[in-house]
């Protein structure tokens, strides 16, 4: 635990920013898991791919800052995915 501890206090001191975005990012995703749990099946689709942007437009930030082009595609992948599924939403109504 002490290790972890230690790695969060460099981080903040030498990568401020980088791990305010994975943070953030991580927030959003977690924050998707709660709604989807507490709401079930009656969950806001269009909240959970809004917060998807959110969190995956945070852990690009931070993927490019740790020179990750796995996460940065995966990222870029997620987005696809939530702006196909806006788009097909905007044009049912």
């Amino acid at each position: 635990m002490k290790k972890i501890i230690n790695w969060l206090k460099d981080d903040w001191k030498h990568n401020r920013f980088r791990l305010i975005c994975e943070t953030f990012g991580s927030i959003c995703f977690i924050t998707i898991y709660l709604l989807m749990a507490w709401y079930g099946e009656s969950v806001s689709i269009l909240t959970i791919f809004l917060i998807q942007l959110v969190g995956s437009s945070f852990h690009i930030i931070n993927a490019y800052l740790r020179n990750s082009v796995n996460l940065i595609v995966l990222n870029c992948i997620v987005i696809v995915i939530a702006l196909f599924g806006l788009t097909k939403m905007a044009l049912s109504i």
